[in-house]
C-alpha cells in the first residue's frame, strides 16, 4: 500500500469559495496529469494526492493489505492511520471497493462519527482488468468537497493506471523474453555446452552455479491451467526468493534457485511453496495448486534435468492426490513409476484385486487394517516400531496383519504376495483413499 500524509490545513478541507475549490481541484488534476507523461511512480501520485488535497492516500490490492509503504514524511504513522480507517469497518470497505470496481467509477463511504473520516475508493484499471485500487480518507465539511474529493480521487486513479499500464508492458515483454530463453535452455535439444552457458547468462544464471527447481502449477476444478492464479504465484515467489530466476510459462512457475546448502533450501523452498498453496486456495475456490521440487544440480547444462525432476514431481503430486502437499522428487520412491500409468483407474483397478476386501472390511467395520499394513511395511517389517507409530501393543499389530492375511488371501512372507501388497498400498495412499 503507498500512503502519504495530509499537510495540517488545507482548501479542500476548510470551508471557503466554492469557485476557488474548482480551481484548485482543476489545478490538482492538471498536476497529476502531468506526472502521467514523466517516469514517475505510485508514490509521487499518492504523497501529490495527499498534500495537494489534505487528505490520506493510499493505493491497496483487493484485500487492502500493503504493498509497500511511502518514504515521505509520514514515516509509520501514515500506514497506521490509514489502516485504523480501513480496519473501522472492514467489511463496508471490502464491499465499498468490490463495488467501485464492478461499476467502474470511484464511490464514496460516508463518515459515520464525528471523529470519523469518510472514504472515497477509485478502481485503477488496466485494460479490463482492475489491478489496484486508489483509497482517500479525509473529513469533508460539505457535499461539495466530498464531490471535489471523488473527482480528484477517480483522476488520480487514472494516473495511476497509466504508470501501471506502462510497467505491465514491459513486464509482459520482459516475461516473454525470459520464457523464450527458458523454454531454449530446457527443451532445445540440439545445443551446444556454449549455447547453455549463454542463454543461462542472459536469465542472469551463472552457468556453474549450483542450483534447484520448483515447478508450481494451479489448476482449476476442470483440470485446466488457472493463468490468474499463476500470476499470483509468480508474484509470490519473486518478491519472496530474490535470488530466484522466476519464469511465468502460463501453466505453471518455475524457480531457478541458486544456493549450496542443499536441505535447508529445499526446507526454504518447500515453506514457500506451501504458502503458494494456501493463498491460492483462499483466494481461487477449486483452484489447486500442485508443486514439485527437483534434486540440487551443478551447472547450467543440468537445468534441464532438474525442471523435468520438478516438473515429474508435479505430475505425480497431481495424479496422486493423497501425497504430500509439496512433491519432492527424491522422495517419489515407487511413484515414480506408478505416475507413468496415466489412468487413475488403472492404478485403482490394481489396487483392488490386490487389497480390495480388506478396504471395504476397513470401511464396514471401521477397522484400520490398511493403516496397519502400512505402518508396519514402512517400518521395514517391525512390529515393535509399527505398534509405537500406532500407538498400540505389538501383539495387536501382528493380530491385525494376520487378520489381514485371512481377509485378502495374501501370503506376506511371500515375496511376491508381499511387493504386490506394498504397491497396492502406496497407490491407495497416493490416490487418497479412493480406490
Amino acid at each position: 500500500m503507498y500512503v502519504a500524509r495530509p499537510r495540517a490545513a488545507h482548501p479542500m478541507t476548510a470551508p471557503r469559495d466554492e469557485f476557488a475549490d474548482l480551481r484548485h481541484v482543476m489545478a490538482l488534476c492538471g498536476e497529476l496529469s502531468s506526472l502521467a507523461t514523466t517516469d514517475c511512480d505510485l508514490e509521487q501520485i499518492v504523497t501529490v494526492v495527499a498534500e495537494r488535497a489534505g487528505v490520506w492516500a493510499a493505493v491497496v490490492d483487493d484485500s487492502l493489505s500493503v504493498l509497500a509503504l511511502c518514504a515521505g514524511a509520514s514515516g509509520r504513522a501514515g500506514e497506521e492511520q490509514l489502516t485504523r480507517v480501513l480496519d473501522t469497518d472492514p467489511e463496508a470497505v471490502s464491499q465499498l471497493v468490490a463495488a467501485a470496481a464492478h461499476m467502474r467509477r470511484a464511490l464514496s463511504l460516508p463518515a459515520s462519527g464525528a471523529s470519523a473520516v469518510s472514504l472515497v475508493v477509485a478502481p485503477i484499471l488496466v485494460g479490463d482488468d482492475s489491478v489496484a485500487h486508489l483509497v482517500t480518507a479525509g473529513h469533508d465539511v460539505d457535499e461539495t468537497g466530498e464531490d471535489a474529493r471523488i473527482m480528484v480521487t477517480e483522476h488520480a486513479a487514472m494516473v495511476c493506471a497509466v504508470v501501471l499500464g506502462r510497467r505491465r508492458v514491459v513486464a509482459i515483454a520482459a516475461g516473454r523474453a525470459r520464457r523464450e530463453l527458458f523454454d531454449a535452455l530446457v527443451f532445445v535439444g540440439d545445443r551446444t555446452e556454449a549455447d547453455v552457458k549463454g542463454w543461462a547468462r542472459h536469465l542472469g544464471i551463472e552457468p556453474d552455479e549450483r542450483h534447484r527447481v520448483l515447478v508450481a502449477a494451479p489448476y482449476s476444478p476442470t483440470g485446466a491451467p488457472a493463468p490468474a492464479a499463476t500470476d499470483v504465484v509468480e508474484h509470490m515467489i519473486t518478491t519472496r526468493c530474490p535470488a530466484a530466476t522466476v519464469v511465468n510459462r502460463d501453466a505453471e512457475v518455475v524457480a531457478l534457485v541458486p544456493g549450496h546448502d542443499d536441505a535447508p533450501l529445499a526446507r526454504q523452498l518447500i515453506a514457500l511453496a506451501r504458502l503458494c498453496r494456501e493463498v491460492v486456495t483462499a483466494r481461487f475456490p477449486g483452484v489447486r495448486l500442485v508443486a514439485g521440487l527437483g534434486d540440487p544440480h551443478t551447472g547450467a547444462v543440468q537445468i534441464s534435468t532438474a525442471y523435468a525432476e520438478a516438473r515429474r514431481a508435479v505430475d505425480v503430486g497431481r495424479l496422486m492426490t493423497g501425497l504430500s502437499d509439496v512433491t519432492v522428487f527424491a522422495e517419489l520412491g515407487v511413484h515414480r513409476l506408478l505416475a507413468h500409468v496415466h489412468d487413475p483407474g488403472e492404478l485403482a483397478g490394481f489396487a483392488r484385486d490386490m487389497l480390495g476386501d480388506l478396504i471395504d472390511h476397513d470401511q464396514a467395520n471401521g477397522t484400520d487394517y490398511c493403516a496397519t499394513l502400512t505402518a508396519y511395511f514402512r517400518q521395514n517389517g517391525s512390529l515393535r516400531r509399527a505398534a509405537a507409530l500406532l500407538h498400540t501393543h505389538p501383539n495387536t499389530v501382528a493380530y491385525r496383519i494376520h487378520r489381514a492375511e485371512k481377509i485378502t488371501g495374501l501370503d506376506l512372507g511371500a515375496y511376491s504376495d508381499r511387493l504386490a501388497a506394498q504397491v497396492a498400498l502406496e497407490i491407495v495412499n497416493g490416490l487418497g483413499g479412493n480406490a
